[in-house]
């Protein structure tokens, strides 16, 4: 689950007897020589936060029971399974990659654009174009077993052994997904060991900021995946640090070091990555994950070129950017890297998370204070369109994976086509500028578009219905539009003049989007 208010009411776990048809137990594929048998192997856990130091490792048995946990409407069940096999299929996929991707020298990349503000330039001869082996992102049991990995939450069975300190932390055992502090992966492999898939575990389902990792999930989303560190937006977004200066005005090397602290998720996901290495170090590596777990997946692809498979993520392309991590001579810095990344972004048209678009005034993301305002991925883009093919309204609880699982991917019969989105911009109406005096620079534009539908003003008379529209490839980009902030119920209106402001508290500047047509569309 990614946003901590995707349950109204607490969770409540429930021990009960393994099931006797278990909805998400893995998927039987029929065997080929392109099928491959995996099952779970280790969970590592990263802490972060509260024991930056502490790093853990569980080994499984081969015939071991797993205790299996699972979130379904608000309602936390566990239960003791057999272990898990999954079959997937795989495929070959080209990745553009560093020549030399050991954990020394990407270091090295990284902390020379943590101290200079820019990624380190690396000449041609320092990439490769490699065709390596992948999950086959076109078999449908594949993309599901892939999301039921994303999904599940493991953890061994009473008196099945006990955790093992990868390096000196604290001697106590720790508690399955992203609870307390810290960042879980589940590591499976095949028969043979050729073949590793870590699955990185998404955000917990909790209200409000407590003792779970609710605090600690919405400082990362926040960093991650707002314009300015959730400032010059709404009340109700939770800040995550100082660096705005002016109204869509933003310190870029402020908000860059805020994202590249040691203890933030995308540093743990680089010692999780490296000690798994070390475990299987002549192994392929493919990645998963769901939601924040997701996004961070996709940056650890990225960081050292694996294949990656990713559910309802946010869009990633802009922390990306903020690391630094180092891009093809060949990439256009303005625009998301789609080329031979590896990396496939699963989501679907209902969920406002994966579109990018759950950051209006009223919100449910705004609301439980998440500033979620990138829309653009790397990669390329698998998306569902249950808006227009189900009719379904665009609501949060089309995020959750297992409603991704059970009323997305098994209802449809075949995977989407996977599509970069090589238009797309983030922040465009903000100018940042670097701390140490430089010009500052912007990220505005003139939006251009390739769709063949044009819009003139469309009354949606709500902000779900929007999306009725199919709006999906209109190349559209949010603005605001002149408020007079009298009230909540300013009801939006074409207008071509437009003034950025910042209105206090519940009566912020209502979202509107710039299409191809010369015309401006509103939502109330």
């Amino acid at each position: 689950m990614l946003l901590s208010f995707l349950a109204l009411t607490p969770s409540i776990v429930v021990a009960k007897l393994p099931a006797a048809i278990d909805p998400w137990y893995p998927v039987p594929v029929p065997k080929e020589s392109d099928t491959h048998d995996f099952t779970l192997r280790h969970i590592f856990h990263r802490g972060t936060y509260r024991d930056p130091n502490l790093h853990k490792r569980y080994d499984f048995s081969p015939q071991a029971p797993v205790l299996l946990t699972q979130d379904d409407d608000h309602v936390q069940t566990s239960s003791l399974q057999p272990p898990p096999h999954f079959t997937l299929r795989s495929d070959s996929v080209e990745i553009e990659r560093l020549v030399d991707r050991q954990a020394p020298s990407v270091e090295r990349y990284l902390q020379h654009a943590r101290y200079t503000g820019s990624p380190a330039v690396l000449d041609a001869s320092q990439w490769t174009l490699d065709e390596v082996v992948g999950p086959n992102i076109e078999h449908k049991p594949t993309v599901l077993n892939l999301a039921i990995m994303a999904a599940n939450a493991y953890n061994p069975g009473p008196g099945e052994g006990d955790w093992e300190d990868v390096n000196q932390g604290y001697n106590r055992s720790t508690p399955f997904g992203w609870e307390g502090d810290g960042l879980r992966g589940h590591i499976f492999a095949n028969e043979g060991n050729e073949t590793v898939i870590i699955s990185l575990k998404g955000t917990s389902p909790a209200v409000f900021d407590g003792d779970g990792t609710t605090t600690k999930d919405k400082l990362n989303d926040n960093l991650f995946f707002s314009c300015c560190c959730a400032q010059g937006g709404s009340y109700f977004w939770h800040q995550v640090c100082d660096c705005q200066t002016g109204t869509y005005t933003c310190n870029r090397t402020c908000v860059v070091q805020a994202l590249r602290q040691e203890n933030r998720y995308y540093r743990a996901a680089i010692d999780l990555y490296t000690n798994v290495t070390e475990l299987y170090p002549d192994s392929n590596v493919w990645l998963a994950g769901h939601s924040l777990g997701g996004a961070v997946t996709s940056l650890l692809g990225l960081t050292f070129g694996l294949p990656t498979v990713t559910f309802e993520a946010p869009g990633e392309d802009l922390a990306a950017k903020r690391l630094g991590l180092p891009a093809p001579p060949s990439s256009n810095p303005n625009r998301p890297r789609t080329k031979y990344t590896g990396a496939y972004h699963f989501g679907n048209t209902a969920d406002p998370v994966f579109m990018g678009t759950c950051n209006g005034a009223t919100a449910t993301c705004t609301l439980g204070g998440y500033a979620m305002e990138s829309q653009c991925h790397t990669g390329k883009q698998c998306v569902y369109d249950t808006v227009s093919d189900y009719g379904w309204r665009v609501g949060i609880g089309n995020h959750k994976i297992h409603n991704v699982i059970d009323n997305v991917i098994k209802m449809y019969q075949t995977v989407p086509t996977c599509e970069p989105d090589d238009e797309c911009v983030d922040c465009f109406n903000w100018k940042f500028f670097e701390s140490n005096g430089s010009d500052s620079t912007t990220t505005t534009r003139t939006t251009s578009t390739s769709s063949t539908t044009d819009y003139d003003y469309i009354d949606t008379g709500g902000y779900h219905n929007l999306h009725d529209h199919k709006l999906r490839y209109t190349r559209l980009v949010w603005v605001q539009r002149e408020s007079q902030c009298h009230g909540n119920n300013n009801h939006a209106r074409a207008n071509n003049n437009l003034v950025h402001r910042i209105c206090p508290c519940f009566c912020h500047a209502r979202p509107i989007v710039y299409l191809r047509a010369p015309r401006l569309v509103g939502m109330s």
